[in-house]
């Protein structure tokens, strides 16, 4: 099996948000007065995820100078 990492996680996570908003799936995730569904999760963790590979690259840049 191969290994979970940070942007695999975050990808099914987009994946499984963007189903919730597209089916309606009426979700919510802290309760009845934050309301908070898919459709305000979804641009927070997209953003991690491109921060994830952001902080990927910039790591494989520096050892690229390094090596």
């Amino acid at each position: 099996m191969p290994e979970l990492t940070t942007e695999t996680a975050l990808d099914i996570l987009i994946h499984w948000l963007q189903d919730n908003i597209d089916c309606n799936t009426p979700i919510i995730f802290d309760n009845d007065e934050g309301n908070t569904h898919s459709a305000i999760l979804l641009p927070p963790v997209t953003q991690a995820l491109q921060d994830v590979r952001d902080l990927r690259h910039l790591q494989l840049l520096q050892q690229a100078r390094t090596d």
